[in-house]
């Protein structure tokens, strides 16, 4: 009996997959290049490994309440930097939404501002900022709402225009208001979306009000950094083993909030 074969793929889509791989592998190879990679001086420092982790294979139980304390003050700054960012963001994003804006031109320079924002890390902005206000709490929350109102502005302006344009000409064919399109029309649509949006930021907050320590604001990652530069490996070991606890407590908590939003409360 004649089997008959159906092709489940195009006929180019192999050699274009073949292309695909071979120019991924050729990109690969060009950056390694470019940033002088050095394999043999990785595998010949291997050996120091063990010695290191074998020095942080302790645990130092007189940094914890400093420890603790510099947390709240990362995770004080993270939550501070998303209330004013969301505030901010919030009403950014409606006018920057196409589908309601107000001003097309409004619209194209909130975007094109907020994608130069983000351009920028977080980091960055830090270093900025330290240089005109000095080091601090201050410098970390102004830093962190830049990286925070970027992000947001981005991701609820796409929420809003992923609503689409009947409801917003349904009310436009009764004589709705601007306000009231977007308080009474958009914002239960886009409500669920937008905490899900600020849970996730909140996440990312956090990560850099630590990481911001680097630079010499305050909270836990100044701590760290100071355990490092000091060849702390107990205090470091320690240190690390908080923030880590911390953040996995973080993640269900955001994980539980996100599946609340999205499948309602069971």
């Amino acid at each position: 009996m004649e089997m008959n074969y159906i092709r489940v793929t195009s006929k180019g889509s192999v050699w274009k997959m073949i292309l695909l791989i071979i120019a991924l592998i050729s990109i690969f190879v060009i950056a390694a290049t470019l940033i002088n990679l050095n394999l043999e001086q990785f595998f010949a420092r291997l050996e120091n490994v063990p010695g290191v982790l074998n020095s942080m294979m302790a645990i130092d139980a007189s940094i914890i309440p400093a420890a603790l304390l510099e947390l709240v003050t990362s995770l004080s700054l993270a939550f501070l930097a998303l209330v004013v960012g969301v505030c901010l963001a919030m009403i950014l994003s409606f006018l920057a939404a196409s589908n309601i804006t107000p001003n097309n031109f409004l619209s194209s320079f909130i975007k094109g501002f907020f994608a130069i924002i983000r351009s920028i890390p977080s980091l960055v902005w830090g270093l900025m900022v330290i240089a005109s206000l000095g080091f601090g709490n201050t410098s970390g929350f102004i830093a962190m709402l830049f990286s925070a109102i970027g992000y947001l502005v981005k991701m609820f302006t796409g929420s809003i225009e992923d609503a689409g344009y009947d409801v917003i000409e349904a009310m436009r064919s009764t004589g709705a208001s601007w306000f009231s399109i977007v308080y009474h029309g958009l914002l239960p649509l886009c409500i669920t979306s937008f905490v899900a949006w600020i849970t996730v930021r909140f996440e990312g907050n956090i990560s850099e009000s630590i990481s911001l320590g680097i630079i010499g604001v305050g909270g836990i990652g100044l701590l760290l950094t100071q355990a490092i530069g000091t060849y702390n490996y107990a205090q470091t070991t320690t240190i690390v083993i908080i923030i880590c606890s911390f953040m996995l407590i973080i993640e269900f908590l955001m994980t539980r909030i996100k599946s609340k939003i999205t499948h309602g409360s069971r």
